[in-house]
């Protein structure tokens, strides 16, 4: 049996109180931590996109000569994008020319590549003449930071736990000549 002396030590102390503590909001303060850790990282790459489209939206919108195919539309993007390490595998651009009546019809987020499949599917890429009005979507997909915690569990992923930075940009193709 327990001696009722050492049941009331054990009741008084105060020992050990700091570590409980501890052992409670270190949890809590970590996951605020990490999901502003991976809050922030999306945020840069979302803004990284968006300006390496933006980007090349204009170079297309006011170039001379021809208009990029699909992979030199890629490439263009990958290399004004900071985060461009394995950008050429896990981007999808989708262009097309669209009325203002339109416009009400899109639906649906841009299309992202599916990595389980052994061929990129149909993919809506026609470069516009002149004076149109060009709709361009890219999805990009990335790595979550940390997939198990903060925003990284919350994320929409694909099949291989990557989730897509979606941008939508438009521009009118400008006259040649």
């Amino acid at each position: 049996m327990i001696n009722k002396r050492k049941l009331d030590f054990f009741q008084r102390s105060e020992s050990g109180s700091v570590t409980l503590e501890f052992v409670i909001l270190v949890p809590v303060v970590l996951y605020l931590f990490f999901m502003a850790l991976e809050t922030g990282l999306w945020s840069a790459r979302e803004v990284m996109l968006r300006r390496a489209t933006n980007m090349v939206a204009r170079d297309v919108r006011l170039s001379a000569a021809d208009p990029p195919n699909y992979q030199e539309m890629k490439q263009m993007i990958c290399e004004r994008s900071f985060f461009s390490a394995g950008c050429m595998s896990s981007i999808r651009i989708q262009m097309q020319a669209m009325s203002v009546s339109q416009w009400g019809n899109i639906t649906g987020a841009a299309p992202c590549i599916d990595r389980e499949e052994d061929f990129d599917p149909a993919n809506t890429f026609i470069p516009g003449q002149q004076n149109e009005l060009m709709l361009v979507r890219v999805c990009r997909l990335f790595d979550p930071l940390l997939p198990g915690t903060g925003l990284g569990r919350e994320l929409p992923e694909n099949s291989d736990g990557e989730y897509g930075v979606r941008i939508t940009t438009a521009f009118v193709t400008e006259p040649r000549g």
